[in-house]
Formats: structure tokens, sequence, C-alpha cells
């Protein structure tokens, strides 16, 4: 089961570099209606919309926040995942670095304008993957490196695990959102939301850490695992042995109520002219709640514990998953809570809150004599806060 969760939480850090369709091109685009899925508050021009399915809104994000993370630098000379996840170690990144995907198919999208023309309706479905992960330094260089450091010398510094924060879910949304037009000046709206939660995955507010001692009592060295408090929470990817039980016919039937993960959202938007050539725009999206009862399955480790070795944590080059789950699961080594790693497995419902997402834009317009718009300085800032 270690072998299984290590490569389910490496897995987590892979992706591959790439730009598809980016959605916020779209925002502040108020001649679109898919603009009203980035601002609720957007002014609405037209009387009514209808998307088609699986056109009018798809795209595509993946990235990483260190620019050395390229599809070329971690597929060179990779033969098998292994070898991917090597070359993303051998970037030196730090632990301030984090993997992001996120990806949109708009199943259907409509609005009409009320008979009060202030109010602007609309409706829809679509499907999305969110994902996020911080990448844990101290921990991947435990991991690849044990108790030796990058010029060969014992490492006695500690490796925190509080950096192991990473979530992946893919959920239907079924929204209904209403837009304002207040006065010449503002504009507001609001979107509300039910979520099917089809497939979901995190570990965050993690503690703990290793650290090496030569002050054993019996061996050479003491490797201590101290303060931990580790969890990691599934639904309908895991079975309690850690194999994945996930499968696309599930995960289809998931998106549309079938599985009994349920929630509730809201999105927040706004438009104010400023003046006659200053309009700031503003959204706050994925105020999100989802239950998770479906094929739930959680691991947690909360014990602390020490192995006693006369050896040094040394892994095997290209075999550092076998090495490190015979080391955690051997009896011959004298635990303090007993002859194996303590890991709970959990199988109670759990609440899963999604990450909000924070877009604004300040666009400065120029008249000509005959008022019409000459130019437009469009500036966008779009600030994700991934909740950890």
């Amino acid at each position: 089961m270690i072998r299984k969760l290590c490569l389910l939480f490496l897995f987590a850090l892979f992706f591959k570099n790439a730009f598809g369709q980016n959605q916020q091109i779209l925002f502040g685009f108020d001649q679109l209606p898919q603009t009203l899925m980035l601002n609720p508050g957007a002014e609405v021009d037209y009387d009514k919309h209808f998307g088609v399915p699986f056109l009018s809104n798809v795209f595509f994000q993946v990235g990483a926040t260190n620019k050395d993370i390229t599809y070329n630098n971690i597929v060179a000379n990779a033969d098998s995942d292994s070898d991917i996840l090597r070359n993303i170690y051998n970037q030196n990144l730090s632990s301030s670095d984090y993997f992001k995907i996120n990806q949109k198919i708009e199943v259907f999208n409509a609005g009409f304008r009320l008979k009060n023309t202030k109010y602007y309706l609309s409706f829809g479905m679509y499907q999305e993957i969110d994902g996020y992960a911080g990448y844990p330094k101290d921990v991947v260089n435990l991991f690849y490196q044990g108790d030796y450091n990058e010029n060969g010398g014992i490492r006695y510094d500690q490796s925190n695990f509080d950096n192991i924060n990473f979530i992946g879910e893919l959920v239907g949304v079924y929204h209904v959102g209403i837009s304002k037009k207040v006065n010449e000046n503002l504009n507001i709206g609001a979107r509300f939301k039910i979520l099917s939660g089809s497939l979901n995955t995190n570990s965050v507010n993690n503690k703990g850490h290793y650290v090496l001692s030569d002050k054993a009592l019996v061996h050479d060295y003491n490797h201590m695992f101290n303060q931990l408090n580790i969890k990691m929470n599934s639904s309908g990817l895991l079975n309690n042995e850690g194999n994945l039980i996930a499968e696309s016919a599930d995960a289809f039937k998931g998106l549309f109520f079938l599985n009994g993960n349920y929630g509730l959202g809201l999105d927040l938007g706004a438009t104010y002219h400023a003046s006659e050539h200053i309009i700031v725009t503003a959204s706050l999206l994925d105020l999100d709640y989802i239950k998770y009862k479906n094929k739930v399955t959680g691991y947690k480790v909360a014990e602390d514990f020490e192995i006693q070795d006369d050896e040094l944590f040394d892994p095997t080059f290209d075999s550092e998953l076998s090495y490190w789950e015979n080391i955690l699961d051997l009896e011959d080594f004298p635990i303090s809570n007993g002859n194996v790693v303590d890991i709970d497995i959990l199988n109670n419902s759990y609440n899963f809150y999604r990450s909000p997402k924070l877009n604004t834009s300040v666009k400065y317009q120029i008249f000509r004599e005959s008022n019409e718009t000459f130019n437009s300085i469009y500036r966008d800032a779009r600030f994700v806060t991934p909740i950890n």
C-alpha cells in the first residue's frame, strides 16, 4: 500500500507545462456570453443567448511556476513514470513552486432578459477538472537522497512535511445566475450552483518532520519521525488497499448526481464605471462546498515513531519506491509503536471546500470626438488562492 500511496502522491506533482485555450482571455469581453461565467456582474447588452454544447466554452490549462518545467525537460530520455519524476526532481525546484491543472467543458449555457429589463437570467451546466500541488522539497530530497546531501555529506537538518499539499477533483456544476443593472455606473451579479462531485483527492494542513540523530542508545543512528499529522482523503479513487478503482463510467455518472456527493456554491461579480474613461471589474468565484460520501477512503499517520539502525537512509538509484517500502514495512527495525508504520484507514465522509478564485481588471477607454470608442487600454489581474 505504501508503494501505491507514494505513486499517487508523486503523480500529483507531475504536470507537463502546456497551455491550450485560457479561460481568462475571456475576462472583460462583455460582448461574449461566456464572460458571465467569469464575472456574473458583467454588463449584458444582448437579450438572449444559447451556448452550443461542447463548443461554446472549452479550455485546458496545465503548468508550473518554475520556468524550467517544460515538456522537453521532463520527458527527455524518459522511458517510464519514474524517469519523468526524476527529471522533475533534477530541475532543483524550491518549496515555493507549485503545479496546477484546470480544464472545463461547457455542456450547455443559456440566458434571457426578464420583463424587468434591468435583470438578465442565465443558467447551464459544465464539467470541470481542477488540481493543485505544492512542491514538498524536503520530502522529495529525503525520498531520492536519504540522509545524504548533494555533496555526499551526512544531513542532520530537519526535513519538514508541512508543505505536502495537493488537491484534485472532477465535478459537474449546475448553475443559475442573475445580473442586474443597478444604474448607469454599476452592474452586479451572482450565480448559485449545485455541484455533483465525481472524483476527489486532497491532502492539506499536514504537520511533522524527520530528523537524523547519531545519539541512539543501541545502534549508530536514530531516525526520528516527530509530531506527525499527515492525512489524505479520496472519493471514488482508491480502495482500502490503496488500489485505484476509478473507472470512466463511474466518473461520468458522478457528474450527474448518481454517486451521492453533493454540494452548493456561489459566484459574485460587479462592473463599475469609475469615470467616463475608467471601468473596474471584479469577481469572486468558487465559494463552493461539497460533502463526499461515495467510495470514501482516507489515510492518516498521526503517531510518532523512530527507526534505530546502524545504517543511514540511502535509497537505491531507480528503485527508490521499493527501498522505502522495505524500510517502512520490514520487521527488523525496532520501531517505537510496533513492527510497521501505523497507517490509519478512514472510510468516513468528509467535507471539501473548493479553492476560491479572485479576478480583477481595470480598463481605460479613449474616445474620438464622435464619442465612439477609439482605443482601450486593458489590464487584467487574476489571483487564485488555494485553500491550504
